[in-house]
């Protein structure tokens, strides 16, 4: 059995003459949560795109459960299990709350064209079955009270919360969370902090991209710090931020 969910080996991208992301070599163990930190700029969500294949490397390998998925589109390793959130939500504003669920689970669903179409009785089944499972995704995420509501009218943390409840609804074996905490108030990022680690709790890996440094101490099993696209440490919570060349990263060297 593989102890990582996620590998990367000597990953990088070059943009004609700048080399955003250079050969990092990162590890996220099974059943943790991992957090990618540094400065603005230091890589981290092209790293992300990188991961989740949407940027082709230059250089390097993205190795997922074991397997090279270096090569494969995003679909691909959504369907192998892993999913990712973006900084900016992405919902599908119109469509009610359960409907956004129910999009992502359409990697897991089997029900062709023609018997959706027809409302024959499988897909009936599944789709019963499918609305069974997204109302659990939603109580769990606290928004099962708004299923029937459309996403434009919730509020600006409960939108976030439906980013990650949708990417739960592919049911991942590695979730990929770009910044799930910007723009929350202290009471959602406390909530927020409890769900992801309940997540864990469920056997999900956990990849996080966070600027909230509370957050990150907090919740993380593990952290690795980028810094001008290149790996600068990596450690424990602990270890890191006693690390000499984290703190010169962040808050620059005393002449």
């Amino acid at each position: 059995m593989k102890e990582y969910a996620l590998e990367t080996k000597n990953l990088g991208i070059q943009f004609g003459g700048l080399k955003a992301v250079t050969d990092v070599n990162f590890c996220a163990k099974k059943g943790e949560i991992t957090a990618i930190i540094g400065p603005n700029g230091a890589g981290k969500t092209t790293l992300f795109n990188l991961i989740s294949g949407f940027y082709k490397p230059t250089t390097g390998q993205v190795v997922f459960q074991g397997d090279d998925v270096t090569r494969l589109k995003t679909h691909q390793r959504t369907k192998l299990g892993m999913v990712r959130t973006f900084q900016n939500i992405n919902l599908f504003k119109d469509l009610t709350v359960m409907d956004n669920i129910l999009v992502g689970m359409h990697c897991r669903t089997h029900s062709s064209f023609v018997s959706c179409l027809f409302h024959m009785p499988s897909s009936l089944k599944e789709e019963r079955g499918s609305r069974e499972k997204c109302m659990e995704i939603l109580a769990f995420m606290g928004l099962d009270r708004y299923a029937d509501e459309k996403a434009k009218g919730l509020s600006y943390g409960m939108q976030k919360n439906l980013e990650v409840a949708r990417a739960l609804a592919s049911s991942p074996q590695l979730i990929l969370l770009d910044e799930p905490a910007s723009g929350l108030n202290t009471q959602d990022l406390d909530e927020l902090s409890q769900r992801i680690v309940a997540i864990r709790d469920k056997g999900i890996t956990v990849v996080l991209i966070e600027h909230k440094m509370d957050v990150v101490m907090s919740i993380s099993d593990h952290i690795m710090v980028l810094s001008f696209g290149k790996k600068i440490a990596e450690g424990t919570p602990e270890q890191v931020s006693n690390d000499p060349t984290v703190i010169e990263a962040y808050l620059g060297k005393d002449d």
